[in-house]
């Protein structure tokens, strides 16, 4: 008797057509719009790393080194020790390293420009907004910071730069190279000062390989909200099916069904099967259109239809929950609040419309509690091609969750002859 009660339910909601139409189009729709509005900006992909960096030198390294080899040779020092000073000296130029080995590495200069300025143009420079930053480099830089090396005090070397704020993500780079920079140079200085020469280890002294702890697909913001428009709106299904189940007992076709010999055990359970297969049928269309357009594919096809069936489940539970609230008020308003309301909280608590775990943990975890959410992060865990393991927490939930449902809808369902 079940089969013709489910036939009849799905009769029901395919003749209305404009109902139906709306609950797979619009998430679709809704797809597009927040993908064109957002991008893929809120997932963390890294912005383009493009900008110009130019650099201003008030003196002459050449010049600085020139000096420093007359103010050595008039020191009281053996030809051997004047020859290794000379030599370290030629080997270590701050500002042609940063140019050329830096800044001027293949990898580097890819991805940032450097020019070179007169001091002059500083203040231009600065006001045109061209340069992501602007590094200026004071007289007799490399005279005092090789000074400083061997212990003479003189004046502390230091750099001067401007920052462009609207390329803060490149300027942010430029700085982080330069603090590198002058750490190396920092370390450089005390080697050479206590003649530690014998215990730097070089680079190419030291071997390493890459392990890769995790490797997960990427997602997207299209594939985010393609999920969770669709955990959304599946929940739809079960404020329609309350509500012709209100209509049915309105024009009497419940009693007529019970007079034909027909439990309400049947009721209920065709009540459950239909929420449930009808949501398999919506999820099936919009993930089956999203694959084509968003192409949106999942790696484990198994792990999306344990999923799908789960979440399907729930939404069956909750059209039971809802028709058996009508059944016993007398009324469709718990359909319409639920339709109205409820859908809306429990979306944006699991993370249909943004990533709710940016908010704080305690709303994620009170969104995973929701079948939505509980779903969307099985969906989108999956989409990782993370295992079962990953998704047994969620799976396990949505089992729960329709169990106790329909378990309360049955034990409020009306009694046989309670039906007004």
């Amino acid at each position: 008797m079940i089969y013709p009660l489910i036939k009849k339910q799905f009769l029901l909601v395919i003749r209305n057509r404009r109902n139906f139409t709306l609950l797979l189009v619009m998430p679709l729709v809704l797809v597009f719009i927040i993908n064109f509005a957002v991008g893929d900006l809120w997932q963390g992909e890294a912005p383009v790393l493009e900008g110009k960096l130019a650099i201003a030198e008030h003196g002459d390294e050449e010049e600085d080194l020139e000096r420093i080899k007359r103010e050595i040779a008039d020191i009281p020092i053996t030809d051997d020790q004047r020859n290794l000073v000379l030599q370290r000296i030629e080997q270590f130029k701050p500002i042609h390293i940063l140019k050329t080995q830096v800044f001027g590495s293949d990898d580097l200069k890819q991805f940032i420009q450097l020019e070179e300025v007169s001091p002059e143009q500083i203040d231009i420079l600065k006001k045109s907004g061209e340069y992501a930053a602007i590094l200026e480099v004071p007289e007799g830089f490399t005279y005092h910071i090789i000074m400083n090396m061997f212990g003479v005090q003189t004046e502390k070397p230091a750099f001067h730069y401007y920052i462009n704020e609207d390329k803060d993500f490149t300027a942010g780079i430029v700085m982080d190279i330069l603090a590198a920079f002058e750490e190396e140079m920092k370390v450089n200085m005390l080697f050479e000062r206590y003649d530690l020469q014998e215990f730097r280890v070089s680079s190419q002294d030291i071997q390493g390989s890459v392990v890769t702890v995790s490797k997960t697909n990427p997602l997207t913001s299209t594939m985010y909200y393609a999920v969770g428009m669709s955990v959304m709106f599946v929940l739809y299904i079960a404020s329609t099916i309350g509500t012709y189940a209100y209509e049915e007992k309105r024009i009497h076709v419940f009693e007529r069904i019970i007079l034909a010999s027909s439990s309400r055990w049947a009721y209920v359970a065709s009540i459950f099967l239909t929420g449930t297969l009808l949501s398999i049928i919506q999820l099936f269309i919009l993930y089956g259109v999203g694959s084509v357009i968003f192409k949106v594919n999942w790696p484990n096809i198994n792990q999306f239809l344990l999923i799908t069936l789960f979440l399907s489940m729930s939404v069956g539970a909750l059209s039971t929950l809802l028709t058996a609230i009508n059944y016993r008020t007398h009324s469709e308003q718990a359909s319409s609040v639920f339709s109205n309301m409820i859908v809306s909280i429990i979306a944006f608590l699991g993370g249909s419309f943004f990533p709710v775990h940016l908010i704080s943990s305690f709303i994620e975890k009170l969104g995973n509690l929701t079948p939505n959410g509980a779903a969307m992060s099985a969906y989108l865990t999956s989409l990782q091609g993370y295992g079962y393991g990953e998704i047994g927490n969620n799976l396990l939930y949505l089992i729960i969750f329709s169990f106790v449902i329909t378990l309360i809808a049955a034990f409020i369902f009306p009694k046989r002859g309670e039906v007004a």
